[in-house]
C-alpha cells in the first residue's frame, strides 16, 4: 500500500463491500487501522474498531486492535489493559514478531509512567519479548530497537541504550512516508534517555548527601556527648576534690572518671561508631573502674 498516495478511500472501499471475501475485508481493515495509527488519528482509529468489532472479533489480531484503542485513552489504568490486551494476542500468535514487540512496546510504557519501575522480573519478561520481536524479524525492523534502548534505559544501562536507538536510526528506512515521524520519536527517545540519565546522577547525589548528611549528625551528637562528659568530668572532680581527701578522694576521682569512659563508649554504639573505638573506651573506664576499687591504698601513696 505505500505505492498508493490515497489509499484510505480504497481501503474503505473494499471494507465496505460485502460481496468481497472477509479475509480480504479484514487484510482492508487492517492497513487502513494502520494509516489512521501511524497518522495518530487515535480518535477514527477507535471508532473505525468499535464499527467492526462485531464482524471480526473473534479474529486474533483484534486484540492488538483493542490494546492500541485502550493505549491512546493515555491513563495508566487503560495503558495496563493494553498490556493485558496484548498478552492474549501473543499467547495467540507468539511467533508474529510485530504481535510481541507491541506487547514489549506497550509493557515498557507502563513501567516508564510508574513513579518506582526498578522491578527487575517486569524489564526482563519485557526485554525477553523485545528480544523475541527482532530475532523473528532478523534484526530488520527499526522501531523494535527503539523499544530495546527504553528498556536498557530503564535498566539504567545508558550507553547501550543510546548505541540501540542509534542502531534503529540507521535501519529505518529513507523512502518511507513515516521516515520523518520516526526520526522524530527516535531523537525524543533519545533526550528521554539523557534526562533518565541526568535523573540518575541527581538521585545518587542526592542519596550520598543524606549519608554524608546522617554521617554528620551522628558526629555531632559524639561531640555533643564529649563535650557533656567533660564536663560532668570537670563538676564531679570538682565536687570530690571540695568533700574527699587523701586516698579515698583519688579513688573516687578514678571511678568517676571510669564511669564517663563507658558511659561515652557505650553512647558511641548507639551512634553507629567502630567497635574499636567503643571497645577502647569501655575497657579503659573499665581500668578506672578497677583501679578505683581494687588497688590498695599503699600503691597510691
Amino acid at each position: 500500500m505505500e505505492a498508493h498516495p490515497d489509499q484510505e478511500p480504497a481501503l474503505r472501499e473494499i471494507l465496505n463491500d460485502r460481496t468481497t471475501r472477509a479475509h480480504t475485508r479484514f487484510a482492508a481493515l487492517y492497513a487502513l487501522l494502520l494509516r489512521l495509527r501511524r497518522e495518530e488519528r487515535h480518535a477514527e482509529y477507535a471508532a473505525t474498531v468499535r464499527q467492526h468489532e462485531s464482524e471480526f472479533g473473534a479474529e486474533p489480531y483484534f486484540h492488538t486492535f483493542r490494546a492500541i484503542v485502550a493505549r491512546t485513552r493515555g491513563d495508566l489504568a487503560s495503558l495496563r489493559s493494553a498490556v493485558e490486551y496484548s498478552r492474549h494476542a501473543v499467547a495467540a500468535m507468539p511467533v508474529i514478531p510485530a504481535v510481541v514487540h507491541q506487547l514489549a512496546a506497550f509493557w515498557v510504557e507502563y513501567l516508564e509512567r510508574l513513579d518506582a519501575p526498578e522491578r527487575t522480573r517486569d524489564l526482563d519478561e519485557v526485554e525477553r519479548h523485545v528480544d523475541r520481536a527482532i530475532s523473528l524479524s532478523q534484526g530488520g525492523v527499526a522501531h523494535y530497537f527503539e523499544t530495546k534502548g527504553r528498556v536498557l534505559a530503564l535498566r539504567g544501562e545508558f550507553e547501550a541504550a543510546r548505541a540501540a536507538v542509534a542502531q534503529a536510526i540507521e535501519l529505518e528506512p529513507r523512502t518511507s512516508r513515516d521516515f520523518l515521524r520516526r526520526l522524530t520519536q527516535y531523537q525524543a527517545t533519545r533526550v528521554r534517555i539523557d534526562l533518565m540519565q541526568e535523573r540518575a546522577r541527581w538521585a545518587q547525589a542526592h542519596e550520598r548527601f543524606r549519608t554524608e548528611l546522617s554521617e554528620f549528625k551522628a558526629q555531632q551528637l559524639q561531640l555533643l556527648g564529649l563535650l557533656a562528659a567533660v564536663v560532668a568530668f570537670i563538676a564531679t572532680a570538682g565536687n570530690i576534690a571540695s568533700q574527699s581527701a587523701g586516698v579515698e578522694g583519688v579513688r573516687l576521682m578514678l571511678v568517676a572518671s571510669g564511669a564517663v569512659g563507658v558511659v561515652f563508649g557505650t553512647f558511641s554504639l548507639v551512634n553507629n561508631s567502630r567497635i574499636r573505638r567503643v571497645a577502647a573506651a569501655v575497657v579503659l573506664g573499665g581500668a578506672l573502674i578497677g583501679a578505683g576499687i581494687f588497688v590498695p591504698a599503699s600503691w597510691m601513696s
